[in-house]
């Protein structure tokens, strides 16, 4: 008798502080949660979300009818991916001109011209997405409206996800479609761009 009353005060001191909760109908005990709504998703959102290396990340390019590479820098961009979530994630994001470097300082120098980049009107490169997709194992399709020289397109930026080391992208597109005519003929402009964005461990 003297176990129950113990307990019976045990249960009554703990109802204030809100231990002590019942559920009233089956639908109670399949939604029961600790109280604060979407708590559960925030947990899982905040283990597998993932980090990436802003200081490591890389984006370089491939002007493909001249084998000319080269990088881009002066990056500030904004991820958020959970790789089990690609419908809410999101990829923004500007690279600025003045870092492009193709490893030759008077080819660099011609490209900020107006003729091609402008650099002086049209200072950075913008990407945002519109919809990430999932696209097999691993694979991730981010499309999104790439901004060159004031002319916009959507373009297609294919990821592949490394979960201990990186996520990978790779996209193609012609710099004679933003304004950029580096030759006549449209194939002779294409350029291969490279995303390496370094997971944080």
């Amino acid at each position: 008798m003297k176990t129950y009353i113990n307990s019976v005060v045990c249960l009554i001191l703990l109802i204030p502080f809100g231990y002590a909760q019942f559920p009233t109908s089956a639908n109670d005990i399949t939604n029961m949660s600790d109280g604060y709504v979407g708590h559960e998703e925030a947990l899982i959102n905040d283990i597998i979300k993932l980090e990436f290396d802003k200081k490591n990340t890389k984006i370089s390019f491939d002007f493909v009818s001249e084998d000319t590479q080269g990088t881009i820098g002066g990056l500030d961009f904004k991820i958020s991916f959970n790789p089990e979530d690609p419908e809410n994630a999101y990829f923004k994001g500007t690279a600025l001109i003045n870092t492009l470097d193709t490893d030759n300082f008077l080819r660099d120098g011609h490209l900020m011209w107006e003729k091609y980049f402008h650099k002086k009107k049209y200072p950075k490169i913008a990407f945002e997405s519109s919809e990430v997709v999932h696209f097999g194992d691993n694979n991730y399709k981010v499309i999104g409206n790439l901004t060159i020289k004031g002319v916009t397109i959507e373009i297609i930026i294919n990821f592949t996800l490394d979960i201990t080391k990186n996520l990978l992208g790779k996209t193609t597109i012609y710099t004679n479609d933003f304004g950029i005519n580096i030759h006549d003929e449209r194939e002779k402009n294409e350029l291969k761009i490279v995303f390496d964005f370094p997971i944080l461990k």
